[in-house]
């Protein structure tokens, strides 16, 4: 295993509790697994102390949660945090990118909200710059639908529906449901964008299927779904079916059963995430932090990023990095 370790951060003369930050990792990982989450924390700790990602990455989500630990906002923002110091520009197609761009998100979350009990302010605009940088350079998915969600309600941007529509694309082309069932409805009603009844229908049938298979946003997704292929007329739901295979879903006649026995009103709107003021949590959703895959601690081949330079603001880290075997 490769550890990556800030050198600032560790004293001289503090006692070594633990053989390594790779053993305390360990030691840590192998208690949280076997549901002692007290003894972990302090294993987890010592390790993140030294930079080792995998270790804040679970402490983080620890905290965010507030699952067997007391919630603590402030703890999980310090961690996401130090992530997003240490590794704001390290190149994409590395294997740990990923889990920095999940910093990035919770951090966007953060800060949208606001967190007034560490006196960080609601900053939408900072927010946003958060997102994507998340969203740009790491491509991550959840941060192009925030990102387009800020367009569609104006929040912390200037409101625009094209540049929202573009961001929405690039996370529905990931399969993510809530950014297809966002994109689907724009399209669909032309809300902004250019009506596009069958492209419309095709993204909210997908986001409907990811939906049921995430088990995440079901409700509002399925609503938006049935309403849709309840209006649709046959050659509508036909070109859409034809559409599926290349929006990245099967082959196959649409399911009909679903929406057939759904009679909505034509003036009925459903309320989504687009079509409401933009909600501003104060934390990140804790069902976003949990059940995550966690990083592989090596072997990582790192160098020192860059200062962010793109107002995103976190600087550079420290005065460089050491490799622990």
């Amino acid at each position: 295993f490769i550890i990556l370790t800030p050198a600032a951060v560790i004293g001289a003369d503090e006692p070594p509790l633990y053989a390594s930050a790779t053993e305390a990792y360990r030691q840590g990982a192998s208690a949280m697994k076997s549901g002692q989450t007290a003894a972990a924390v302090p294993a987890l700790e010592y390790a993140a102390k030294r930079g080792v990602l995998g270790a804040q990455l679970k402490l983080a989500r620890l905290y965010a949660a507030g699952r067997d630990v007391p919630r603590d906002d402030a703890k999980a923002f310090y961690y996401f945090q130090n992530i997003a110091d240490q590794y704001a520009e390290i190149t994409p197609s590395s294997p740990i990118a990923k889990y920095v761009g999940e910093a990035f998100v919770a951090l966007g979350w953060y800060y949208a909200g606001g967190l007034p009990a560490m006196g960080l302010r609601s900053d939408p605009g900072y927010a946003a710059g958060l997102f994507r940088h998340a969203g740009a350079y790491f491509g991550n998915a959840e941060a192009q639908y925030q990102l387009g969600r800020l367009y569609i309600a104006g929040t912390g941007v200037e409101k625009n529906s094209t540049i929202a529509a573009n961001w929405l694309a690039m996370a529905a082309r990931k399969q993510h449901a809530g950014a297809q069932a966002i994109l689907g409805e724009l399209l669909w009603r032309g809300d902004g964008v250019s009506q596009t009844e069958a492209k419309g229908l095709a993204l909210l049938t997908l986001a409907n299927e990811n939906a049921k298979a995430s088990g995440q946003d079901l409700d509002w997704i399925g609503q938006l779904y049935q309403e849709a292929f309840a209006h649709a007329d046959n050659a509508v739901r036909k070109e859409a079916e034809a559409l599926l295979p290349q929006l990245g879903g099967p082959n196959r006649a649409a399911t009909e059963a679903t929406a057939a026995a759904v009679t909505i009103p034509p003036s009925t709107r459903i309320v989504t995430p687009a079509t409401r003021a933009l909600a501003k949590p104060a934390t990140p959703p804790a069902a976003a932090l949990t059940a995550r895959e966690e990083p592989r601690l090596g072997p990582v081949e790192v160098v020192p990023p860059a200062a962010m330079g793109m107002s995103v603001g976190f600087g550079a880290p420290g005065d460089g990095l050491t490799l622990e075997p």
